[in-house]
């Protein structure tokens, strides 16, 4: 199979060598034109659920990474705020909540809000954060928040708008996979990859 690779992103340097190891043609040949692969109709990998599941879990992690590399306090009592609880939201509270954190999760959803209750963090509609935080991870492709909640560590991880609605200073850090765990990232691609041509195939 021939794949076209266009872009910069860490984790293609990792797809390419994966996608020739497993005796597929990468073109064109330089590193300086990797990106998300495309196949004739291109290879919908990121439809995929498993890889949905997969790549939240790294994005959790890389969030994690920077949370402990940024912030001038330990994990261990630190009074978080995630917005959202989605797969990225629920990994990331879990994770937090395992290393001794304070874990708030704001939605505008009734049910999101109970699951959070349900897993033992605090809840809280979207329209009633409190206003002090020591970080403040977001993972609305909203504009939802307001400010710096008392100097918090604030973190976006959704893609643009991003989740501030006022100017404040934000740490972006979309495409998170990528760029924490690049090898990983290539290889939940490459099997989700492998998933949709396999159920194309089958189906087709």
């Amino acid at each position: 199979m021939d794949f076209t690779l266009l872009g910069n992103d860490p984790r293609y340097l990792y797809l390419k060598r994966r996608l020739e190891l497993d005796g597929h043609r990468v073109t064109p040949d330089s590193p300086l034109l990797i990106a998300p692969p495309s196949w004739r109709r291109g290879v919908p990998y990121y439809k995929d659920e498993i890889y949905a599941i997969e790549n939240a879990a790294l994005t959790a992690e890389g969030a994690l990474e920077l949370i402990m590399r940024r912030s001038n306090r330990a994990l261990a009592g630190m009074d978080v705020l995630i917005t959202g609880f989605g797969r990225i939201g629920g990994f990331l509270a879990g994770m937090l909540s395992g290393l001794g954190a304070h874990v708030t999760v704001a939605a505008r959803s009734r049910t999101a809000r109970a699951a959070a209750r349900a897993r033992g963090y605090e809840a809280v509609d979207m329209a009633h954060i409190p206003e002090r935080f020591d970080a403040v991870v977001n993972t609305v492709p909203a504009p939802v928040l307001q400010g710096d909640y008392g100097g918090a560590l604030c973190l976006d991880l959704a893609s643009d708008p991003g989740g501030w609605a006022t100017d404040a200073p934000v740490l972006k850090a979309p495409g998170l996979p990528g760029l924490y765990a690049p090898r990983a990232a290539a290889n939940v691609m490459a099997e989700a990859i492998y998933r949709v041509m396999e159920e194309d195939a089958t189906h087709g």
